[in-house]
């Protein structure tokens, strides 16, 4: 018995495996504890908040003024950032991660449909499961038009996502965007990099 003793006093705490009060009582300390000061910056970085926790953060008043969002490392997956894509408290961020948070091209659908991350200039969705599925998506049906940086490193992309994603005419205020450690080809990259979005960049990662 001492081992597994052991194991529940270092183990952390995982909101996402909570339900119902106890649930609403560790988020909003969360919160109350992450929430910066002049609550423009929210900082959840690896709390394991999953979909369960994004239900009581999206609703929190308190985060109303959050310009900076890190969500990064929470395992929200698609269910979480739906909840995001549709949270109007969240209507002022422009800085928004999201990386490690096993989103696929379903998540990807409700992000690049909402009408409540309109401000977003910054947006970070590496090393998820986008694959081409989600990268098409991205490149047709993108509505976030204020959009500068764009990570996808390691997310499964191959050829036709980073070529679809070269063509796309949804990303005008486009400046850098990070697309190493997938699945295309030399020659695919070779491609991608003559096409129109990816052409007029400042920075092109593949």
């Amino acid at each position: 018995m001492p081992s597994i003793t052991h194991f529940e006093i270092y183990k952390p705490a995982e909101p996402c495996s909570y339900t119902g009060e106890k649930l609403r009582e560790i988020m909003e300390k969360i919160i109350s504890e992450t929430l910066s000061p002049d609550g423009k910056d929210l900082s959840l970085k690896g709390y394991c908040i999953g979909p369960n926790g994004m239900t009581v953060i999206c609703r929190d008043e308190r985060v109303a003024k959050v310009r900076r969002l890190n969500l990064g490392g929470n395992r929200i997956g698609d269910d979480g950032v739906k909840l995001l894509a549709e949270a109007e408290l969240f209507s002022k961020v422009n800085w928004l991660e999201l990386g490690g948070n096993d989103i696929g091209p379903e998540g990807i659908r409700s992000l690049m449909a909402s009408n409540a991350l309109k401000k977003v200039k910054s947006l970070n969705l590496y090393r998820n499961y986008i694959k081409d599925e989600g990268a098409v998506i991205l490149a047709n049906g993108n509505q976030l038009t204020k959009i500068e940086d764009l990570d996808l490193a390691q997310n499964e992309i191959g050829d036709e996502g980073i070529l679809a994603l070269s063509l796309s005419k949804k990303f005008p205020e486009l400046v850098s965007i990070a697309l190493d450690n997938n699945f295309s080809s030399t020659e695919g990259k070779e491609e991608a990099k003559i096409g129109p979005n990816f052409k007029k960049l400042q920075s092109l990662n593949l």
